[in-house]
């Protein structure tokens, strides 16, 4: 935030009376300040170490405890005071800019308020498992600097009638009084369509909760939900939500950014051609499948001390075996697509040169045999 938000922001919570939350602000903002103000830095220091000071300090900055099952006394969300990101998150532009443009709205929502005009405060992900709905939210909680909570599903449905509404009451009710971003994960178990007959009364009573809480969300506050089957959702959820969000499964491109960063320092090891034919081979694959696959390379690598590009090369061969003709013709296209020769691509799946040439387009032209369209 810059300089005059972070004031605002810190009089708002200091007005407020969140003594937790003033107090994790300013400790959060310490590094900053002190690069700044190294003077000021010191001082917002001495009046920290005051505060933890005293016999006042144990009761006034004691965290509200989580919400819990009254019966299992399960919590019911996943608290994360400080959220980090174990691996540079690989989206396509076009989500990533979303996420961008909403980081921006919220560190500048108090200049937006002031014309006015009310920041984002809820988002839907959609997009099918693996692709990066969780890992969006913590990226927005991380670039944000806001504590993630995260409902954790098992804990809130409840056998008992009525048990699993007051449960998410609960959580909702815990939301708003923080400052922290919600994340609904596997919104559509409890957002489903209030004309599906298999469902009692109950979890539509509770939909009907839900639309009421999103509706009157605070602006301060940040609410997300991700679902794997939008088709279960309600239909007055979608209207709800101020942005939806789709995630699709990655591109061929966006699979092969993802293999660099799975790579890590490994990158320069591996030749090119290796992960553009790695990509090709699990396009239609998500992000978290590519890890995998990646991942699982590395240990083989490192456990039999065996070069990573070799490792690689032998999974690409796997990969290969385990296609239907049809895919293996698929594949050779995509491949032949990123400047491969027809005899490599033939020695790689199989698939002849006569049948290459006759898939092979490029921009409406097929591609001859020495690379050029023709």
């Amino acid at each position: 935030m810059d300089p005059v938000t972070s004031f605002v922001h810190l009089a708002r919570i200091a007005l407020s009376g969140r003594r937790r939350e003033l107090v994790m602000f300013l400790r959060r903002s310490l590094p900053s300040i002190r690069e700044m103000k190294p003077e000021l830095a010191a001082e917002i220091n001495k009046l920290l170490e005051l505060t933890s000071a005293g016999p006042l300090r144990a009761k006034a900055a004691m965290p509200e405890p989580l919400p819990v099952d009254l019966d299992s006394r399960l919590e019911l969300v996943r608290h994360e005071e400080h959220p980090e990101m174990a691996v540079e998150p690989t989206w396509p532009s076009e989500i990533r800019d979303e996420l961008n443009q909403f980081i921006l709205e919220r560190q500048q929502e108090e200049h937006l308020a002031a014309v006015g005009v009310m920041p984002t405060r809820s988002l839907l992900f959609v997009g099918p498992p693996g692709v990066g709905k969780s890992l969006a939210a913590r990226y927005l909680a991380v670039q944000l600097h806001r504590p993630l909570l995260t409902l954790d599903l098992a804990a809130v449905m409840s056998s008992f009638l009525g048990r699993t509404g007051n449960n998410i009451r609960a959580v909702l009710d815990y939301a708003r009084r923080s400052s922290s971003i919600l994340l609904l994960d596997e919104f559509d178990a409890i957002a489903k369509r209030r004309d599906d007959s298999a469902d009692v009364g109950e979890l539509k009573r509770l939909v009907t909760v839900l639309l009421q809480a999103i509706d009157d969300w605070p602006r301060e506050g940040i609410l997300l939900a991700a679902t794997n089957h939008p088709d279960l959702l309600d239909p007055a959820v979608w209207r709800r939500f101020e942005r939806v969000i789709p995630f699709p499964l990655p591109s061929a491109n966006d699979i092969a950014a993802a293999i660099q960063v799975a790579l890590q320092d490994d990158t320069n090891r591996v030749s090119k051609t290796t992960i553009e034919i790695l990509a090709a081979l699990l396009e239609g694959r998500s992000f978290a499948d590519v890890r995998k696959v990646i991942l699982g390379a590395r240990r083989e690598a490192l456990v039999s001390k065996l070069p990573i590009d070799q490792v690689l090369t032998e999974r690409v061969s796997k990969l290969l075996n385990g296609q239907s003709r049809a895919r293996r013709i698929q594949t050779a296209v995509s491949l032949r697509q990123t400047g491969l020769t027809e005899r490599h691509v033939y020695d790689l799946t199989g698939v002849s040169r006569d049948t290459i040439r006759r898939r092979t387009k490029v921009g409406g032209k097929r591609i001859n045999s020495n690379g050029k369209k023709g």
